[in-house]
């Protein structure tokens, strides 16, 4: 189980302990935050979870496209619709269809 606050480092540790963090990240299953003069600048995570959380990014998009995608041929069918004219744009559309 992932903790809420991340393990967090600076910079002078994971040069000087850069095997045993990897180690400890890889082990524990959870990011590491490397701070940079006290700021986040960077986070660590192994290959697996990356992939994990890249999978799971790439579903989330297909679900939010797929629903967005459905929601628009609902509203074509219902004559919801609209076409904007040659020189409208995308903005002018929506800015008609709140008033």
């Amino acid at each position: 189980m992932m903790n809420l606050i991340p393990r967090m480092i600076n910079v002078a540790d994971l040069q000087r302990n850069y095997r045993a963090i990897v180690t400890a990240a890889k082990k524990h299953q959870e990011p590491i935050v490397v701070l940079n003069n006290g700021e986040p600048d960077i986070v660590l995570i192994d290959t697996k979870q990356y992939n994990e959380h890249v999978k799971r990014m790439r579903y989330l998009e297909e679900e939010s496209l797929l629903k967005i995608g459905n929601q628009a041929i609902a509203e074509y069918r219902q004559q919801k619709a609209v076409t904007p004219k040659f020189h409208e744009t995308l903005l002018d559309v929506l800015k008609k269809t709140r008033d």
